[in-house]
Parts: C-alpha cells; sequence; structure tokens
C-alpha cells in the first residue's frame, strides 16, 4: 500500500498537537494544584466534587455560627461575674452595717459606696453583644432592658423570652440570660417585668436600712443580698454550661470538617507524582515524534539517486 508524503505530515502532525494539547493540560493542572481542570474530564468526580464543597461551606457556616454563640457567652460571662463580684461586696457591706461596732458614720459610708454599684449594676445588666443587641433583654433587644427614672426607680423592658439555636441532631441550645434570671431572685409577684427589678428594689432598701442606721432593717437585707448573689452565681453556671456544650458541638462540625476536607482532596487535588510522571512521558514523546517529522521532512527521491 502507498502512502502519501502528505500523510505522514498530516500523522505526525496530529500526533504533535496531541502532545502538546496533552503536555499543556498537565502544566496547567500542576499550576492550579486540581485535578480536573473542566467538568467534563470527569462528570462523576466533578459531581462528587460540588456536593462536598456544599457540605464544606456548610460546616464552615456552621462553625462561624457556633463561634459567634460562643463570643457572646463570654461577654454574657463577663458581665455577671462582674455583677456577682458587685453583689459579693453588697453582701459583706450588709453583714459590716449589721455589726454593732461600727458607727453611724460608717454606716452612712457604707450607704454611699452601695450607691455607687448601683449605677454599675445598671450598666453590666444593659451589657451588649458585638452585634448591637443588648444581651439581658430576651427578644426585645434593640433597645437598654433597665431603665432608672427620674425618681430612682428601675424597670425592666425586656422580656424572660428563650432564644434558641438548631444544634446538631436537632438539639435545641439555649443561648441567652435574660434579665429576670439575673435579678429576680426570691421575689413572687409572678410579673416577670416586676421581678427583674427586684435587685435594685432590695439594694436600694439596704442603702436606706444604712442610712437610717436601723441594724435590724440592715439584717433583714442580708439574707436577701445572699440571695441575689446566690441567682447570679446560678446564672454563671448556666453560661458555662451552654459553653460546655457549644464546644462539644464545635470540636463535633470540627471532626466532621477535616473528614469532608479529606475526601475533597483526594478527588479534587492533583496527585504531583503522577502528574510529573505523565509530563515526562509526554516530553520524551513529544521529543521523539518532532525527531521523526525533522528526519521524514528531509526524505526526497534525490537521496535515493546519490
Amino acid at each position: 500500500m502507498k502512502v502519501a508524503t502528505n500523510q505522514y505530515f498530516n500523522e505526525l502532525t496530529r500526533l504533535l498537537t496531541d502532545q502538546h494539547s496533552e503536555i499543556s493540560t498537565l502544566q496547567a493542572k500542576m499550576a492550579k494544584g486540581d485535578n480536573l481542570l473542566r467538568a467534563s474530564e470527569d462528570p462523576g468526580a466533578s459531581l462528587k466534587i460540588l456536593n462536598l464543597n456544599s457540605l464544606v461551606s456548610k460546616q464552615e457556616t456552621q462553625t462561624a455560627t457556633l463561634n459567634s454563640l460562643d463570643n457572646r457567652l463570654v461577654a454574657e460571662e463577663v458581665a455577671v461575674t462582674s455583677l456577682r463580684d458587685i453583689m459579693m461586696r453588697i453582701q459583706e457591706l450588709a453583714v459590716m452595717g449589721a455589726n454593732d461596732t461600727y458607727s453611724r458614720e460608717n454606716r452612712q459610708m457604707m450607704a454611699a459606696e452601695i450607691r455607687g454599684y448601683q449605677s454599675q449594676l445598671i450598666n453590666l445588666a444593659n451589657s451588649r453583644h458585638t452585634d448591637g443587641g443588648y444581651l439581658f433583654a430576651g427578644t426585645k433587644n434593640s433597645t437598654p432592658p433597665f431603665t432608672r427614672n427620674a425618681q430612682g426607680q428601675v424597670t425592666y423592658q425586656g422580656d424572660s423570652t428563650r432564644i434558641y439555636f438548631q444544634g446538631l441532631g436537632n438539639q435545641q441550645l439555649e443561648i441567652n440570660t435574660s434579665g429576670y434570671e439575673l435579678f429576680s431572685g426570691g421575689s413572687a409577684t409572678k410579673d416577670r417585668s416586676i421581678d427583674a427589678t427586684f435587685a435594685f428594689g432590695e439594694i436600694d432598701k439596704l442603702v436606706v436600712a444604712l442610712e437610717s442606721g436601723k441594724q435590724a432593717d440592715i439584717s433583714a437585707q442580708i439574707a436577701t443580698s445572699d440571695k441575689l448573689r446566690g441567682n447570679l452565681e446560678l446564672a454563671l453556671t448556666k453560661i458555662g454550661v451552654r459553653r460546655n456544650v457549644i464546644e462539644s458541638q464545635a470540636n463535633i462540625v470540627q471532626e466532621q470538617s477535616v473528614t469532608l476536607q479529606g475526601l475533597l482532596s483526594e478527588q479534587k487535588d492533583l496527585d504531583y507524582t503522577e502528574a510529573i510522571t505523565k509530563l515526562s512521558a509526554r516530553m520524551l514523546a513529544l521529543e521523539a515524534a518532532q525527531s521523526s517529522m525533522a528526519k521524514i521532512s528531509q526524505l526526497n527521491l534525490f537521496n535515493y539517486l546519490r
């Protein structure tokens, strides 16, 4: 069978083009680090990569949400710890004021110190999260939950609604502490807006008792201040439990993310060792094809007539 010269050239040209194309593809994959440049190369693997990327994205969103919730609880913990410390000092002053060894002037100073703490308590009770919402206002977190009028009376503008987050496995995570939980210790009016201001009313009573020097009234406030402090201790414990639950969930999400990233890497990432081996083979094949074409291009009838 006779083979025309142009057939040699056409076939060699095709081979050279294919080799160049394969080399360019391998080099592009090595530069990008991906096993696939186009979905059409392997539709099945591309679909798996798409699904895995979607799952990884969801895990990242959940991790960010859990971190945000923990940051909120950290802010609550800091504020409630400060409230607890102030209440411990107020309780200490109540015990001191009920002691006969202190003079009327001493009690006046104690009352003045407690009055100074009242504004601090209000400020801490109106603590805000980094998103701008008030921590202890329940769902009414766009306005300060605690306000004091011209007569010195404290009112509560928030509510006692629980706020939940949907965790893993449909677990409901409680993420907020209301002003009612913090300051209602011992109150039983059944009106939570009133009960949430109970602590401030009792502190006012202690101040009046210290200023008047009535030891019986001062002594009566010792037990109440202990309940109020205990209320804050309980709130701190609950916050700690919530943080532990969120940390546990975050660890689970992190483990799942690592697994998904591993599966994604198997499908998406390029095996550089295999790619380098293929590239070397393609380069050798290209050189051989180029050498063959150079030799064939030099052949003509005069080579045989010499």
